[in-house]
């Protein structure tokens, strides 16, 4: 509430036990935990161990080969004796499998701003310079600070304030007012804040992500460790990670919104015939492929329906969508001729490109157009892309749309155990192939289309943003996308949502 004689702003301020940072040049990882050198891409095979390309700075740390096979053993006899029932192993199941890619040219850097225990006292300076001279807060010049129990910190004057609040949430980290970070190191809570800025240079960060099912099928308590699960894509070994977030319009690309919202796997202890469903994420070096192979301790976590899964990206993402859509995949900027689009993209600072529809090859036209931009830009521009797939492999499905408003319509897609896999009320059209033909269905107000039914069917989910420019002149291409495959992979629906706009 604002009044004409008192302001009042709140910032919540997240405590994240430990922080994992993401990110490239200048890239600061604060406060690890210990083992966390080994949460890292190991080869085992190749003396050069810097892994990420286009992130300089990031060394993957190669262990001596036998520890890729093997678990360090505490050969006490207690222990010994507990090795012996290791037939209780969790079955897991891969229920959904996501590829994503990452790119920027951010150079951001983490920057010590106080100590939340000095704060009021000898470090009060630091954190009212921070507000005059970042935020151009200019009353905070001359403000008092105090601490009351609950641990909040108030920054006020006779007509302004500012309140800070410390939370122990080990779900987030990132705060939105003022971008500040609290970790705890050496038994104190020191807070950092971002700086932004850009470079001549592209980082690019490749993540997996799997939602499994795992249950106790043994008659003993079982112990679930995270760590123990790993993924292997050749002599590669990755271990477990935190999907980095996105906290720009994350609400604008459904496959991250749906990701953030699943349950992050974690140790736990199960229950003879207790079971547990949640996410594990691993930072690869590429989009998927074949060679993916995840295990826990030594066995194989493999399935038909994930091999299925990978057949259901390929045919997904090198379909042509302007046969089912009707349109061209590209929206340039001379789009007032009347025209539906384009089939070639015109990348030019004075005439940008948007995209229609989105498949591998317009993502890598995108991609190559971004790096190709920058290097002959006089000033650096703001780069960004995200490219992610999710598919839910081999279910019975029911697809239907849902009137939630008068004039709203949600298309809803569920399995028969009742599981939602789609949820979405931005609709642009939906194409249905029928008689090897496909009919559209563009909802203007409302969706108006059957109820349909398929069995043994995948669903692949696509989001795609990219954002290229300065602050007063960037383009913006948002794209979420929903596909239907039938048990012979031939696409039977895709549901397509463009936002475009430019600043």
């Amino acid at each position: 509430m604002v009044s004409r004689n008192k302001i009042v702003t709140t910032v919540i301020i997240l405590l994240l036990l430990p922080v994992l940072f993401s990110g490239c040049i200048g890239e600061k990882n604060i406060a690890p935990a210990p083992d966390s050198i080994q949460k890292e891409a190991v080869n085992s095979s190749s003396q050069d161990l810097t892994q990420f390309s286009g992130c300089t700075g990031e060394k993957n740390i190669a262990p001596a080969p036998e520890s890729i096979q093997k678990e360090a053993v505490d050969v006490s006899s207690q222990n010994l004796t507990q090795s012996s029932k290791k037939e209780n192993m969790p079955e897991i199941k891969i229920t959904s499998f996501s590829s994503i890619y990452k790119h920027d040219n951010s150079d951001n850097e983490d920057i010590y701003l106080f100590t939340w225990e000095n704060v009021p006292g000898n470090q009060s300076h630091r954190l009212l310079n921070f507000l005059k001279n970042d935020f151009n807060i200019n009353w905070a010049e001359n403000a008092q600070i105090s601490k009351d129990e609950d641990e909040t910190i108030h920054i006020f004057t006779d007509e302004n304030s500012i309140e800070l609040r410390l939370f122990n949430d080990s779900a987030q980290s990132w705060v939105s007012s003022l971008g500040l970070w609290v970790v705890e190191e050496n038994g104190t809570n020191n807070v950092y804040y971002k700086k932004y800025q850009n470079k001549y240079e592209i980082c690019e960060r490749y993540y997996a992500v799997y939602n499994l099912s795992i249950r106790n099928n043994g008659s003993d308590l079982l112990y679930f460790k995270l760590n123990n699960l790993r993924l292997y894509e050749g002599d590669r070994m990755f271990n477990t990670t935190s999907l980095e977030p996105y906290n720009k319009n994350s609400s604008l690309l459904e496959v991250l919104q749906d990701l953030e919202k699943e349950n992050k796997l974690q140790d736990t202890t199960l229950l003879p015939g207790q079971s547990l469903n949640g996410a594990v994420a691993f930072r690869v070096n590429s989009l998927y492929n074949k060679s993916f192979l995840l295990k826990y301790n030594t066995t194989n976590v493999t399935s038909a329906s994930f091999e299925k899964s990978i057949k259901a990206l390929e045919a997904a993402e090198y379909f042509n969508y302007s046969v089912a859509l009707g349109i061209p995949p590209y929206r340039n900027c001379h789009f007032g001729d009347g025209t539906k689009g384009s089939y070639e993209p015109m990348f030019d600072d004075n005439c940008d490109t948007w995209a229609n529809w989105v498949n591998r090859s317009i993502f890598e036209a995108f991609q190559k157009s971004d790096m190709e931009r920058m290097r002959k830009s006089t000033f650096i521009p703001y780069i960004e892309m995200v490219y992610a797939l999710r598919v839910f492999p081999e279910k019975n499905i029911s697809m239907f749309p849902i009137t939630t408003q008068e004039f709203s319509t949600s298309l809803v897609a569920i399995d028969d155990k009742g599981e939602e896999m789609i949820n979405t009320s931005r609709i642009t059209g939906v194409a249905v192939l029928s008689d090897q033909t496909y009919a559209s269905f563009e909802p203007r107000w409302k969706l108006i289309m059957p109820r349909m039914n398929f069995s043994n069917a995948s669903v692949v989910r696509i989001s795609y943003v990219g954002i290229f420019g300065w602050p007063t002149a960037s383009r913006f291409s948002y794209n979420n996308q929903d596909i239907v495959l039938d048990k012979d992979l031939n696409i039977i629906v895709v549901r397509y949502h463009p936002f475009q706009m430019v600043s």
